[in-house]
């Protein structure tokens, strides 16, 4: 969900209003040159009652389309998002200001705001790297191309992190740890991002004993002998493995989310509704998954994989035939440190969101687009939302009508110029999921075996 202040808040409220833009551009060096601005808006912040202390700025930037991003929950994988802000040539100030200075590789954000709020009320929306800079058709205007920071992790490793010589037979790097802490290491000590590039709150909780998730074991070790691309590792070998994604927030850290639901269980940041949205939810069906195959415990050598584990979902395949197949080789997953009860897990949250043979859900999982008003921009990739719409049929029920169901966002389309948002919604039953129970003296959600708490 974006950070937003109360006066944001009430201005996106409104059902007339009308955003103002602001592209802003933090350079590595000191801008040179006639045009020295860094900050361009849709508006004049002036003129539209915009308050506080205001920027230098030039009214030149057009609305622009947004960056949109998506993650595929079952493989691990996300989208690197692209962002492009159209400035307006006026005088040639902007040619002067791209000829003379190199921007290229500076952080850029994109803001939004309401006419009579403060500058300080502008929200964030995104935060991305200057990728390239060119003059449109007929040189009127410049596009800045701005990607979001997983850019980064597109590097490929040849160092050993640790001394900094070439990584080979004689010279392995042992990676070792939670799926969190591998990627902490990766992006701190392989790409060099600093630790405020990177979510830790998040990370940390993942790793907590209040989640319970994957604090409790560490079961990958890897023995890294040659060079590897930092994002397609991570994907591959951490993420898929683990029931992971990654998504890159407003603020441009790189973060992670997990196929189960927090302790607390699934809380949506926001509602969708007939008020809200301007089609009908439009409906898909995601590919049933009822059987999975690990390959691990890799030989150092090369040589295969030592241990061979397949799952089936029974009931799935009893009701709907053999559907995907979910295919997993690690090159880290270790027997000693709990691989067996580990892919166990992960095969099991996996059958229970996209099997189909889980009661709450009948055949492959929802997913649903819906266009919705500007007003929705807040919510973000990888947020629980609910959805209320009286028109939409209730597959759990067959009644006409459905009421708080829950969903995750896996899919986000602005569409800032014509004041409008896409999403897609996955459902995996997670509709009244409960709060996990816990242990101690009378905790909220208590532990129980059949109708005694467990203390």
């Amino acid at each position: 969900m974006i950070t937003t202040t109360s006066g944001f808040n009430a201005a996106n409220a409104r059902m007339a209003k009308m955003p103002i833009y602001a592209f802003v551009i933090t350079p590595a060096t000191e801008i040179v040159g006639p045009a020295a601005l860094a900050v361009y808006t849709t508006h004049d912040l002036a003129a539209f009652g915009i308050t506080g202390t205001l920027p230098t700025y030039e009214p030149w930037l057009k609305a622009p389309q947004g960056a949109s991003q998506s993650v595929d929950i079952v493989n691990g994988s996300s989208s690197i998002g692209e962002l492009t802000c159209e400035v307006i040539d006026t005088g040639g100030a902007i040619r002067e200001l791209v000829g003379q200075n190199t921007l290229e590789g500076s952080q850029v954000q994109l803001l939004v705001g309401y006419p009579g709020t403060a500058w300080t009320d502008f929200a964030v929306l995104q935060s991305y790297t200057l990728y390239k800079i060119n003059p449109t058709d007929g040189y009127t205007s410049f596009n800045f191309v701005c990607r979001d920071q997983q850019l980064l992790e597109k590097i490929t490793i040849y160092m050993h992190p640790e001394n900094g010589y070439p990584l080979s037979d004689a010279n392995p790097w042992f990676l070792c740890g939670t799926p969190a802490e591998m990627f902490q290491a990766i992006c701190l000590m392989c790409l060099g991002l600093s630790a405020a590039q990177i979510d830790q709150a998040t990370l940390l909780a993942l790793d907590s004993a209040a989640q319970n998730i994957f604090g409790p074991w560490r079961p990958f070790q890897f023995q890294i002998t040659k060079s590897f691309q930092a994002k397609q590792f991570l994907e591959q070998e951490v993420f898929k493995a683990s029931g992971l994604y990654q998504v890159v927030l407003p603020s441009g850290q790189l973060s992670l989310r997990c196929m189960r639901p927090p302790a607390a269980g699934p809380s949506p940041v926001y509602t969708f509704t007939e008020a809200n949205l301007t089609t009908f939810p439009k409906w898909d069906r995601q590919p049933i998954v009822n059987q999975a195959i690990w390959q691990f415990d890799a030989d150092a050598s090369g040589g295969g994989y030592a241990n061979y584990e397949t799952f089936l979902e029974a009931t799935s395949i009893s009701l709907y035939g053999q559907g995907q197949q979910f295919s997993m080789q690690s090159a880290g997953l270790r027997t000693e440190l709990g691989a067996f009860a580990f892919i166990e897990w992960t095969t099991g949250r996996m059958f229970k969101r996209f099997s189909g043979a889980d009661g709450a859900i009948k055949g492959g999982a929802p997913l649903l687009t819906l266009r919705a008003m500007l007003m929705s921009l807040p919510v973000w990739l990888g947020d629980y939302v609910a959805l209320t719409h009286t028109k939409m049929p209730d597959i759990t029920t067959g009644n006409l009508g459905v009421t708080d169901r829950i969903y995750e966002v896996v899919d986000r389309q602005p569409d800032y110029a014509n004041g409008a948002m896409q999403y897609k919604l996955l459902d995996t039953g997670l509709s009244g999921a409960p709060a996990a129970g816990q242990f101690g003296t009378a905790p909220a959600t208590p532990f129980t075996i059949g109708t005694s708490a467990c203390y």
